[in-house]
């Protein structure tokens, strides 16, 4: 395996952090060294907040559509021709299977192209208020953005929130994940096969979030954060962006229900709620984490599930057999175990509850897939984020109940139902207080469609075109022509 060392990208060119200093990326399978990358501090943000908000004032970007359209396709393009190279560093990193990862770079390309097209689609309106008055109300880009992005899904984050930010006529300072920075940054690293992207529109700071991320969202001349994590980060961030009025944009956490009746389509519902939970070893903010079940499907539904899960194949992320990787690190594995063990204490363990470690599986950070039945509903492993392969099955009797259990946590990300009786399932989907309510599916994240979070789980949407207008200011032209 060949370790490859990446650079900060700062107004056109790949630098060195200005302390010399770096940091190392190891794949979470077996612990093996995968990437070295910069740690930036101060001076790095800097310079790269220097150079994107010199491109938002000087370069032909911000109010050139078409351009921002071409270098868009053009990126599209260039990760499509590199798409097995880039999926390779990708499950490197992260420890996802290869097949996940080449699922989540075709994922990401479709937000480039979709917005690539949609540069090209930014209207206002205009009112004609009086004879002689027309106002019009323009939509201009809201200037430096800062993309903070999460290890989960690397590629795809990135892409879900800056290609909008440039459609959209900003220029970005990106902040990746320390877990995942290497992958994220090979990304970009084919902008240089791109001679019409000017530079400085694009730059990349790689390090730790409480030093190059805090400086980030401290920084005066930082227009707007965009950031997807975890709820404290996301509190952070909001509290201080407050003391220069930036805007920000979070999508934060999800305890997400996904609500299957009786008269569901049983067989289509079963795979879905498998890799609701499962795919990622669990570790995605939209994750079917609780599936809340009508009661009588206890005795025949959730044993097909049990069955499944266990059918899952652990391994090294590199094999086409893999079906299940590892979690992101040794925190990550002791944190999930906790609640392993707090689950057991309050419920029925179904199946898994261990970490994994016959064959090869101790030099990484597998855990078995875990499902518990009805524990109380005050429970941690029910109202709190868990990112992990861990299920909570909740039962109930009427959909009153399915709904008030599905509504009872503090999070409100995604959400599904699944029924035969069409009447029924709106009913629910309805009233189900989350930014994404599938009905008879889950985790449909199109690059047409928004997503985001009621209540903790954040604020704002990704993706459609609220996804692009969200980095837009509207200003409002007031021409009179009268005589």
């Amino acid at each position: 395996m060949q370790v490859r060392t990446y650079r900060n990208l700062v107004d056109g060119v790949w630098q060195e952090a200005a302390g010399g200093q770096t940091m190392e990326i190891f794949c979470p399978c077996d612990g093996e060294l995968v990437s070295r990358v910069p740690a930036s501090g101060q001076v790095d943000v800097d310079r790269a907040v220097a150079a994107a908000r010199r491109a938002f004032e000087e370069e032909n970007w911000a109010f050139n559509p078409r351009l921002r359209s071409q270098c868009l396709s053009a990126w599209g393009a260039a990760m499509r021709a590199n798409l097995e190279e880039l999926a390779t560093r990708l499950a490197l990193e992260t420890g996802k299977p290869i097949n996940e990862a080449r699922f989540e770079l075709n994922s990401s390309i479709g937000y480039v192209e979709y917005y690539a097209a949609a540069a090209r689609t930014l209207y206002g309106t205009s009112t004609a208020v009086e004879p002689g008055l027309l106002s019009v109300l323009a939509r201009e880009p809201v200037g430096v953005v800062a993309v903070i992005t999460p290890w989960n899904y690397p590629v795809t984050l990135l892409m879900r929130d800056m290609a909008p930010a440039l459609a959209a006529g900003c220029t970005c300072v990106l902040k990746p994940a320390a877990q995942t920075t290497g992958c994220t940054l090979a990304v970009l690293e084919l902008l240089d096969q791109i001679p019409a992207f000017p530079k400085g529109v694009v730059n990349a700071v790689s390090g730790r979030g409480g030093t190059a991320g805090q400086a980030l969202a401290e920084h005066p001349e930082v227009d707007m954060i965009s950031l997807t994590g975890g709820l404290e980060t996301g509190q952070a961030i909001m509290r201080t962006a407050a003391d220069t009025m930036k805007k920000v944009s979070l999508e934060l956490g999800g305890k997400s229900p996904n609500i299957i009746f009786a008269d569901a389509d049983l067989d289509k519902a079963l795979p879905f709620a498998l890799k609701a939970i499962f795919t990622n070893a669990g570790q995605l903010c939209t994750v079917g984490s609780r599936l809340v079940l009508e009661e009588s499907l206890v005795d025949t539904f959730l044993p097909r599930l049990k069955e499944e899960a266990e059918k899952l194949r652990p391994g090294y992320c590199m094999e086409e057999s893999t079906t299940l990787g590892p979690v992101i690190s040794q925190t990550q594995l002791d944190t999930i175990l906790e609640y392993m063990e707090e689950g057991k204490a309050c419920s029925q363990l179904i199946t898994g509850g261990y970490r994994l470690t016959e064959g090869g599986l101790d030099k990484g950070f597998y855990l078995a897939p875990t499902i518990f039945l009805n524990p109380p509903m005050d429970a941690r492993v029910v109202q709190e984020e868990i990112f992990g392969p861990v299920l909570v099955v909740q039962t109930f009797k009427t959909k009153e109940e399915a709904l008030a259990i599905a509504n009872g946590t503090a999070y409100g990300l995604a959400s599904a139902v699944w029924s035969r009786d069409i009447d029924k399932a709106m009913w629910v989907a309805r009233r189900l207080r989350a930014g994404s309510a599938w009905v008879n599916c889950y985790n449909k994240l199109l690059p047409e469609c928004e997503t985001g979070g009621y209540k903790q789980s954040g604020m704002d949407r990704a993706g459609g075109a609220e996804g692009m207008l969200k980095y837009t200011e509207v200003k409002h032209l007031c021409v009179d022509f009268g005589i």
